[in-house]
């Protein structure tokens, strides 16, 4: 049987049951996984510097350039692709944490695996710094022939986690009176779809699952097109910080067009573990807030003078 990708995750490993090898599975046109690269133990070595010298495969590295928006290796050999289907998956995390412990005790080749240390803290540091947006402009050209289905610059980058993720707000039937979805960050989105506020929708939440696993084992980010696609919102708009958002708030609840002050906001956050629940810019996880009221909690406008 042919593994379908749900159209999250850039690439799956996969332990073949002879010899130690590693397939590299990615998705075709056809959003089915295939082989693309079966690494014996020779090229899972941690960051080896073969690499550099003749463009040698390498796990590691090779993952980091699919996660970079790269186009992987494709020189499987026939038969990889049947093995692979047997085959147990297996994250990049456990494999940079067996290239860790070699390393540490001596098991594996000193010289080669003395980049196996702080691996998989390598790798995500590495991972993150890719998909962070602070500071960046807030990403809302995002109508009719910009939207995240058709031609949204953004819309292969992985996405900034730590962003708010804002839905369902140009398609709402009374501009006034229908809440407009928001989350800061990527996990709060996951934790409101999970929990079957946005949607009870169970493949939805398998989506969201995978999705997970792919950034935490994988450091697979999703891409903006696949949060949009997860949120079931061509038209979802980003904003890398507080300040960006409560200036917008602010700007369309003045034009009175799509949005007014006192159009309710369904917020989701993950709440400031030092706040005070009492303090008036406490965000509880979950909650219900005027969207005149938000853009004041998040960037309190400063007193006259």
């Amino acid at each position: 049987m042919m593994c379908h990708n749900g159209g999250m995750s850039r690439f799956e490993l996969k332990m073949l049951s002879d010899g130690g090898e590693i397939a590299l599975l990615v998705p075709g046109d056809d959003a089915v996984m295939h082989v693309a690269h079966v690494y014996p133990p020779l090229e899972q070595y941690p960051l080896g510097t073969d690499r550099y010298v003749n463009d040698r495969p390498n796990l590691f590295l090779d993952a980091l350039d699919i996660t970079d928006g790269n186009e992987p290796r494709d020189d499987a050999s026939p038969g990889d692709q049947e093995r692979a289907e047997t085959g147990n998956s297996v994250s990049l995390r456990s494999l940079a944490q067996r290239a860790a412990r070699a390393s540490a005790d001596g098991s594996g080749n000193a010289r080669r695996f003395k980049d196996g240390r702080d691996l998989w803290d390598k790798i995500t540091a590495h991972a993150a710094a890719a998909v962070n947006a602070t500071g960046a402009e807030p990403i809302v050209d995002v109508r009719r022939n910009h939207n995240w289905k058709k031609n949204q610059p953004l819309r292969n980058h992985g996405a900034d986690p730590a962003a708010w993720f804002v839905s369902h707000f140009y398609s709402r039937s009374n501009s006034r009176k229908d809440a407009f979805f928001a989350a800061r960050g990527m996990d709060q989105v996951f934790v409101a779809l999970a929990e079957g506020n946005v949607s009870a929708n169970p493949e939805v939440v398998q989506e969201v699952e995978r999705t997970r696993v792919a950034r935490d084992g994988n450091a697979d980010y999703p891409t903006y097109a696949q949060m949009a696609k997860l949120l079931d919102d061509s038209n979802m708009l980003v904003f890398h910080d507080d300040a960006s958002f409560a200036a917008w708030l602010r700007e369309q609840g003045k034009a009175q067009d799509v949005m007014y002050p006192d159009t309710p906001v369904d917020v989701w956050t993950e709440p400031d573990p030092t706040a005070d629940p009492d303090d008036p810019g406490y965000l509880a996880p979950h909650s219900q807030l005027p969207a005149g009221h938000l853009a004041n909690v998040l960037a309190p406008r400063e007193a006259k003078q």
